[in-house]
């Protein structure tokens, strides 16, 4: 796998119809045959709303579809990866890593 787009910038509307930024790295295999899309940065809800997460995904995805997938691998077979800070590790009393803090993946979803 090689990295073709690395901490891509953009916008998605929420279920809420708030406008969030987030962050997207594309990778793809050597025949641009599959394709991995890791979305990060996005807003995760607490520990119990991992189902903000997947919405907040799957919106990001569709704006991408749109906007940058055609151009870094139109043919692709795409994976989604949704990464974010691990905060099942925290110390409760700690402030909230930021989005750059080391990240674990928490879904594997939209194929």
């Amino acid at each position: 796998m090689q990295l073709v787009k690395q901490a891509h910038e953009f916008e998605y509307r929420d279920p809420h119809g708030v406008d969030q930024l987030a962050r997207a790295d594309v990778w793809t295999d050597r025949r641009g045959e599959r394709a991995v899309l890791v979305l990060w940065g996005m807003d995760a809800g607490t520990r119990d709303e991992r189902l903000t997460l997947l919405e907040n995904a799957r919106r990001a995805r569709l704006m991408l579809a749109g906007s940058l997938l055609p151009f870094t691998v139109p043919r692709a077979r795409l994976e989604v990866l949704v990464m974010r800070p691990d905060r099942d590790q925290a110390d409760p009393d700690e402030p909230a890593p930021d989005e750059l803090a080391p990240a674990k993946p928490r879904a594997l979803l939209l194929p």
